[in-house]
């Protein structure tokens, strides 16, 4: 993943990627809340080339549980969550920015660049570094580093 995790999220994404690989799913995206009582553990899952079904997800899920129980990685009690991606889904690696080249995005920045967080527009251009997208608002090309993004997302327009 291209963009930076939760230190437990990472940990976990090391534990379990290449067992979610082995079954012919790939991990998208992957979401560690640490709550006061109880923690949150979302996985996005998708096959390679999208179409997962609930059925795929109802495999997947205690496979994915039971893997966490053997590991352990997660001090406390937590949810786990298991799901598709959805139609915006999530980018987080290098290989989901290179195909989603050419559409239309929004990337959630952790800081603040002239006044905002949040751009929308078309991913232009992918490297190793980062991104540049054509902002709609600002009507100009932004380059993004990987280390300024946040969360970024394909977002589909229903038409």
């Amino acid at each position: 993943m291209v963009l930076q995790l939760h230190p437990m999220a990472m940990k976990v994404v090391e534990l379990l990627e290449p067992h979610i690989e082995r079954q012919g799913f790939e991990l998208v995206g992957i979401d560690f809340r640490k709550g006061t009582r109880s923690s949150l553990l979302r996985l996005l899952v998708d096959r390679p080339g999208g179409g997962i079904a609930l059925s795929d997800l109802e495999v997947l899920s205690p496979i994915i549980g039971d893997l966490l129980d053997v590991y352990d990685p997660i001090d406390g009690h937590y949810l786990l969550e298991v799901a598709s991606p959805g139609v915006n889904r999530p980018l987080t690696k290098l290989k989901h920015f290179e195909d989603f080249c050419g559409k239309r995005v929004r990337i959630k920045t952790h800081r603040p660049r002239a006044g905002r967080k949040l751009f929308q527009g078309v991913l232009v251009a992918v490297d190793q570094a980062g991104v540049e997208l054509d902002d709609d608002q600002g009507h100009v090309r932004e380059r993004f580093g990987f280390d300024e993004i946040q969360g970024a997302n394909y977002e589909h327009k229903f038409d």
